[in-house]
């Protein structure tokens, strides 16, 4: 694990906010306790930087579901930017309901940046994510969601 200090001496940051939809979502209930499962899950969605340039990402991960309190979940993250470049990053977060029931879900969650490739090869850093998520419409796998990023960072050459 990296310390915080080693990567505030001399770290970057760079801002970014993801808007995202469910591509893949399996259900496996667990027996015996009442609307909870453990959820395979795959997002897609377009990150937008602070400068307003473009790029994807990728969430690949679980979520372990109890209806109507939320949970933990974990997975990874791509981020693929207009050049090129990448980020991979491992997170783990919880999501809980809206308690005033305007949107489905509230999430936090922080990580590791693990690998980097093109203008992030040699990244190591952190990142911490807060998001939401509109409640589903008809014809939805799942919900959409809108989450920002602060990654924090340090390229070793």
């Amino acid at each position: 694990m990296i310390s915080e200090s080693a990567i505030q001496a001399g770290a970057e940051t760079l801002r970014l906010q993801v808007y995202s939809v469910v591509t893949k979502i399996e259900q496996f209930p667990v027996e015996n306790i009442a609307e909870t499962g453990l959820y395979p899950i795959v997002r897609d969605g377009l990150l937008v930087l602070e400068n307003g340039d473009l790029g994807s990402w990728k969430f690949i991960g679980t979520a372990n579901l109890t209806i109507g309190k939320g949970g933990p979940f974990s997975g990874y993250l791509v981020y693929i930017f207009g050049d090129g470049s990448t980020i991979v990053a491992s997170m783990a977060g919880t999501f809980w309901p809206d308690p005033e029931g305007k949107l489905a879900t509230f999430q936090k969650g922080s990580g590791e940046l693990i690998n980097g490739a093109g203008r992030f090869k040699g990244i190591k850093g952190t990142l911490s994510m807060t998001g939401k998520s509109l409640k589903t419409i008809k014809g939805e796998i799942a919900s959409k969601a809108y989450n920002e990023y602060i990654l924090t960072y340090t390229l070793s050459p």
